[in-house]
């Protein structure tokens, strides 16, 4: 379990819901938009911070390591029981691949984004609070995105 992902893929998940939701149910969401939009900037600021807290965690933890002489019993897979090769001393954390925590805070922001053209979609958001959204996720609210979704409502497109 990867915290710092996991969390955000849970928000992700959830805005890409509100994305695809009935505007009434929308309607209930835009009523909790600033929640919403702290909860995307938190997740992203969790990731953004990973590696401050991983470099204090894995040092924090190999210094614990050398100064007590921490050894450990690894779990042998043929007889069920501890390893006959240990006690060893435990190897040193591992840090989540950038790519993996990438990932994550481009799918918060795309979904964040695909909620919000949403919400403008369906009358609910006029432009300048998407755009002020959209810069609080760390997101360009993108003049044709707006121009085809005004479009699309003006011409009966967007669902009522």
């Amino acid at each position: 379990m990867v915290y710092s992902v996991d969390r955000a893929e849970l928000l992700a998940d959830q805005l890409e819901r509100f994305a695809h939701s009935n505007v009434h149910q929308l309607a209930g969401q835009v009523a909790n938009l600033d929640f919403w939009l702290d909860e995307a900037a938190h997740a992203l600021r969790t990731i953004d911070e990973y590696p401050q807290r991983f470099r204090r965690l894995r040092d924090a933890q190999v210094g614990w390591v050398k100064a007590h002489g921490t050894k450990v019993s690894g779990y042998c897979p043929i007889c069920g029981g501890r390893c006959e090769l240990g006690p060893q001393t435990p190897p040193a954390p591992t840090r989540i691949p950038s790519e993996q925590m990438d990932a994550a805070r481009g799918r918060v922001r795309a979904s964040a984004y695909r909620f919000l053209l949403r919400c403008y979609r369906s009358g609910l958001l006029d432009e300048a609070t998407v755009r002020a959204a959209c810069e609080r996720v760390g997101v360009v609210a993108e003049t044709e995105d707006l121009e085809r979704a005004r479009d699309d409502a003006e011409s009966g497109g967007a669902d009522r």
